[in-house]
């Protein structure tokens, strides 16, 4: 039988019904053409941007409007690309520093004007790194001028480092405190048949307490209350210097801010004022004309520039291939194993930009820039070989802790040559733990049966449907026992130290970067610039630019950073919108958690700790 013609008219037929299919492939693919040249045509234009002219005088205005982040979201090439998007965006730690120390030498800027309102998430290690900046610009005799609608705490600490601080008529100055509170989940656990296990070596190493009981642990509690409460002290310290006020004002002020507001029938922003926490009370928009006119001449106006234009105005050209520089490595989130993931630290991408700076003629030392609890152990090991490699190929390392650099972000610390730190960063917590949740009795609840057989005790050990034997457990925990023997080795190592001095002051406690130096697993105390200071002497080059060393991006990477990044959670405001989230309420942080979960031996060096 000749199956030709059958054959020729199935082709056809298949032709025919693929075609709608191949039209909208062909429509797809127009589309995303016509985005990328759209995006490329932005490029470009953005690149050809005619230079800015600063005016001869004028008040410099740095409006923090935004989350203080460590990492520039795109390559220095690529920066002038944010100003297409709709929105304000993360402002990098780094530009801001930037920007004030340019304004302390250039005759031009008169003063400068810092709007808090809009500040959004920020550690206290990278406020008092802008205080510290401020403070440079005062000595050098350049007026700094605070406002904020709303002044919470952090806002406020750094507002109190300015000369003058307004706050608007119908705003409030916050000074709470500091605490540490998280949910524990042992009895929601238990109600649903879920046991988790938990083995640790540290008695300090909190991190599975929330799964295995329901209360902070005593032990917990006395470090907790001591951290926190050094914390507070030192920042009453501080602002009562900035205010010239006693510590005891401010105590009353934040233990017993019903009373101060009664006695100014609820008025928050006259309150501020009469506790001389504030010098005035204005609109912006007066303190902002009363500046450009207090500063101003009747021939000559004070003009005002934006911190975003003054930096692309004072920007250098980037330095060529073959400039020597000092090369800032940021490691923020959490640490994970395998290749780069939005949010975390990916060991991948890391190692990948530590082998290159090994081999990179151009690039004579490092700054790791650490924003880290921590997270898997491999990772943390991995990232430490490799600048031990960048150490072997003669270059030093430096190690610039910003607001956390604890348990596995202090692993990769203890490898660098030297270890800056801020007063307030959360550092140490050196210890292991492992986790391991079993679900027998939930299943038991649901009537669901397991069985089967084996070879061995191991050979569904950690199979979570079944109860978990005890030579298994012995086996977990000897395994991380190793790996606390192992960080207490790679500490003792780095550090030049014995391991018998470092075991008193490890077990899993965090500690204050102030302490942790007077306990020799800091260096010195200061900020990025500091470091790049000393990673530019050790490498004799006092003059060498710093330069980002950034992961490369695709045209598609960037097109998603451009379009998504910063943006609110799509999946959580469905949920609020539905009435199954409370507002406020984020998943955010927990799905992460959960996705950080990857070690490949299933040992994990992570803080749970947040920055102040």
């Amino acid at each position: 039988m000749n199956f030709r013609p059958l054959r020729a008219l199935w082709r056809a037929l298949r032709w025919l019904i693929l075609l709608p299919l191949r039209l909208v492939e062909l429509l797809g693919r127009l589309a995303i053409g016509l985005v990328v040249l759209a995006f490329l045509a932005a490029f470009f234009l953005s690149q050809w941007e005619p230079a800015l002219k600063l005016p001869p005088r004028f008040v410099l205005t740095l409006a923090l409007d935004g989350d203080l982040v460590e990492q520039p979201p795109l390559p220095e090439g690529l920066r002038s690309l944010r100003s297409l998007e709709s929105g304000k965006g993360p402002i990098v730690l780094r530009d801001a520093l930037d920007a004030l120390d340019r304004a302390r030498t250039d005759d031009r800027v008169l003063a400068v004007a810092l709007d808090l309102s809009r500040l959004g998430n920020a550690s206290l290690a990278q406020i008092e790194e802008l205080r510290t900046a401020i403070a440079r610009l005062r000595q050098a005799g350049k007026p700094v001028h605070a406002y904020g609608d709303l002044l919470p705490q952090k806002a406020y600490y750094l507002a109190a480092a300015a000369q003058e601080v307004t706050l608007d008529p119908e705003g409030l100055v916050l000074l709470p405190g500091v605490a540490v509170t998280q949910n524990y989940y042992r009895d929601a656990l238990d109600r649903i048949g879920v046991r988790v296990h938990a083995f640790r070596v540290g008695k300090h190493k909190s991190f599975v307490e929330p799964f295995t009981r329901n209360d902070m642990s005593p032990e917990e509690r006395d470090v907790t209350q001591d951290l926190i409460g050094g914390i507070w002290q030192r920042l009453l310290d501080d602002l009562a210097q900035d205010r010239s006020l006693a510590p005891a004002v401010l105590r009353r002020y934040s233990e017993r801010y019903d009373e101060v507001l009664a006695a100014h029938e609820g008025d928050a922003a006259k309150a501020a004022q009469a506790e001389r926490l504030i010098d005035q009370r204005k609109s912006y928009e007066d303190w902002y004309a009363g500046l450009l006119e207090q500063y101003g001449r009747e021939s000559d106006p004070a003009r005002d520039v934006a911190f975003d234009d003054y930096l692309r105005a004072t920007t250098p050209p980037l330095p060529s291939a073959t400039t020597p520089v000092v090369a800032i490595l940021p490691i923020q989130g959490t640490l994970v194993d395998g290749p780069p993931r939005d949010g975390f630290a990916s060991a991948d991408s890391i190692v990948d930009r530590l082998d290159d700076a090994a081999d990179d003629d151009s690039v004579k030392a490092v700054v790791l820039r650490l924003d880290t609890p921590g997270g898997s152990a491999f990772a943390a090991e991995r990232i430490r070989r490799a600048v031990l490699r960048v150490k072997e190929a003669g270059k030093p390392v430096i190690v610039s802790m910003s607001g956390t650099a604890a348990s596995g972000g202090y692993w990769i610390a203890s490898a660098a040559d030297e270890i800056f730190a801020d007063r307030f960063t959360l550092t140490g917590s050196i210890g292991v733990f492992a986790l391991f949740p079993e679900v027998s009795g939930l299943l038991d609840k649901l009537s669901v049966n397991t069985d089967g057989v084996t070879t061995g005790p191991f050979a569904n050990g950690l199979d979570p449907r079944v109860p978990l034997t005890e030579p298994v457990a012995r086996a977990i925990q000897a395994g991380i026992s190793h790996g606390y023997r192992r960080f207490l080795a790679v500490v003792a190592e780095g550090r030049k130290l014995p391991e018998t001095e470092i075991e008193p002051i490890a077990q899993g406690r965090i500690w204050t970067g102030e302490t942790a130096q007077k306990l020799g697993l800091v260096d010195t105390l200061g900020g990025l610039d500091s470091a790049l200071e000393r990673a530019r002497e050790r490498a004799k080059i006092p003059q060498a630019p710093a330069r980002w060393l950034l992961p490369p991006l695709s045209a598609r990477d960037v097109l998603m950073k451009l379009l998504f990044e910063g943006r609110s959670d799509e999946f959580e405001t469905r949920l609020q919108s539905l009435g199954l989230l409370p507002p406020g309420v984020s998943l955010t942080e927990p799905r992460r958690l959960l996705r950080a979960f990857d070690d490949p031996s299933g040992l994990y060096a992570h803080c749970l700790c947040a920055a102040p």
